[in-house]
């Protein structure tokens, strides 16, 4: 005795009856002649008609009522394979779905990975996919265009900070099962992330049905900019997205394109002279300026200038892994690969198994498993002194606070502000009594690192206090600026006690 498989999962293909397989033909003819009903995903498709004209027995039962109560479409899909799961348990059954089941159907990669865990038996019976007919109507071949192909229901379901990772789009796209103008709008909302709204795409209508030109659902392409996708009511159950590939200097949202911007600067020899001159250690400066720039931004409160800012950073992290791979030393892989593996080891807690009670117990983890880190990789893990581990290529003032922080974590430090107004005291006093530049210069440092103590103690970041500081002074000494123009002076030309007039005038006029 033959045990038929549990579950047989049949392609429909992409709308004529004449379309459907030989094999596909005959399961369906023998469940009609032994009064079986076939589970349909949906009846809206060309071939159901067609079939039961041919098949009048054929006993027929859908999911087509689930479209109505379910809240999203993996809700949907999932209530499916529950449903054919159950009935598989009982009796073997067939799946019947449009085109190939397993390109662009979600509901049958979901049955697959049930009817594997309940240990069911599964069977695909293939069919004609859409994307035949689709890329026919295109004249288009996805292997060597090298086209992406992507679910409706899958890129509508998108958080819009996840789109740019899913697509490409200085590659061609397809995007199946446009089902309908609901799904039709959520595309555009997820493709206007990467494309132009005035980027013209296709949207192909029942590729594959052959009717009369005049016929309503005969196959066609449609031809709109991005934003009328859907200000009409084009889609339909038998509808597929084309968007054409975007120049890589037209998408400008993309890391690609400054991938592709960086190795075009550094081309030899029609890219950029300064860009191709450039190395590790003459973009060092830039590097820190950046830097700097990003923390004002942050500290002014300009979101777009933020956004400017960080891509400046960000064009020094592709700049130098360019140079590096043309130097074969590494590449902006390699650096993608570093801090994302580093990431993942570091945060178990989020990627992992591990359970925390806080931010402090993280970073206790984070110190561990750098520990764990430089064990394997054969390095020391005992410091050679307390105060490693600070780059002292920071600026001076951020590397004082840190080793203070790590003196004191030590044990070295005052007991008491007083100790600390004592030290200052005696440094300034010291700095009068120097009678030579050299002295001076020490002292005027040991000053600077007992202020940086100082401000420690009662919470204050040096480096955040003397920026803040410096922005003081300037808004005050630009006011004091306009003011001697509008008494038409300059301040060269105020005594000592005027300018203190006019310093004091310029508090009152920016409100400090």
């Amino acid at each position: 005795m033959v045990t038929r498989t549990a579950i047989t999962l049949l392609g429909l293909g992409p709308g004529s009856i004449d379309d459907i397989t030989l094999q596909a033909q005959t399961l369906l003819t023998q469940a009609a002649e032994n009064g079986e009903t076939v589970y349909f995903r949906t009846t809206i498709h060309p071939t159901v008609p067609a079939l039961q004209a041919r098949m009048p027995n054929l006993r027929i039962e859908s999911f087509d009522w689930l479209y109505e109560e379910s809240a999203d479409w993996q809700s949907l899909y999932q209530r499916i394979a529950d449903d054919l799961c159950t009935s598989a348990t009982q009796r073997p059954l067939i799946y019947a779905v449009p085109g190939h089941p397993l390109i662009g159907e979600s509901s049958v990669q979901l049955v697959l990975q049930q009817a594997r865990a309940r240990g069911l038996s599964t069977n695909v019976v293939a069919g004609l996919s859409f994307l035949e007919p689709v890329c026919t109507l295109l004249q288009l071949d996805p292997f060597s265009t090298g086209t992406q192909i992507l679910d409706a229901t899958d890129l509508a379901a998108l958080d819009t900070t996840e789109v740019a990772s899913k697509l490409i789009p200085t590659i061609p796209l397809l995007i199946g099962q446009v089902y309908n103008r609901r799904v039709a709008s959520a595309v555009k909302l997820a493709l206007s992330e990467c494309y132009p709204d005035e980027w013209p795409v296709k949207l192909v209508r029942a590729a594959g049905i052959h009717l009369a030109p005049t016929d309503e659902g005969s196959e066609a392409i449609i031809e709109m900019p991005l934003y009328e996708l859907d200000r009409h009511s084009y889609a339909n159950h038998l509808s597929t997205l084309y968007v054409p590939p975007v120049d890589e200097l037209t998408a400008l949202r993309l890391p690609e394109t400054l991938r592709y911007i960086t190795m075009r600067l550094r081309r030899d020899p029609d890219g950029c002279p300064w860009d191709r001159a450039q190395t590790h250690q003459t973009l060092t400066r830039y590097v820190l300026e950046e830097a700097y720039e990003v923390v004002e931004a942050i500290e002014e409160g300009d979101m777009e200038h933020f956004a400017e800012e960080l891509g400046d950073l960000l064009l020094q992290v592709y700049l130098h892994a360019e140079i590096a791979r043309q130097e074969e030393e590494f590449t902006l892989g390699d650096v993608l690969e570093h801090i994302n593996a580093k990431l993942l080891r570091r945060h178990p807690h989020v990627f992992g198994n591990t359970l925390v009670s806080g931010a402090e117990q993280v970073v206790q983890n984070w110190e561990e498993i750098k520990r764990q880190e430089k064990i394997a990789a054969g390095l020391p893990v005992q410091k050679e002194s307390t105060l490693d581990g600070v780059p002292l290529a920071s600026p001076a003032l951020t590397v004082a606070n840190e080793y203070d922080k790590k003196a004191t974590k030590a044990g070295f430090y005052y007991r008491d502000a007083e100790g600390i107004y004592a030290k200052v005291q005696e440094e300034i006093q010291e700095v009068r009594e120097a009678t030579t530049d050299a002295d001076r210069f020490e002292e005027l440092g040991d000053l600077l690192l007992a202020t940086v103590v100082l401000c420690r103690h009662h919470g204050v970041q040096a480096e955040e206090a003397l920026r803040h500081a410096n922005r003081k002074f300037r808004r005050r000494f630009m006011a004091m600026e306009r003011i001697s123009q509008s008494e038409g002076r300059t301040l060269e030309s105020y005594a000592a006690d005027e300018l203190e007039e006019l310093w004091n005038k310029a508090k009152e006029a920016t409100h400090e």
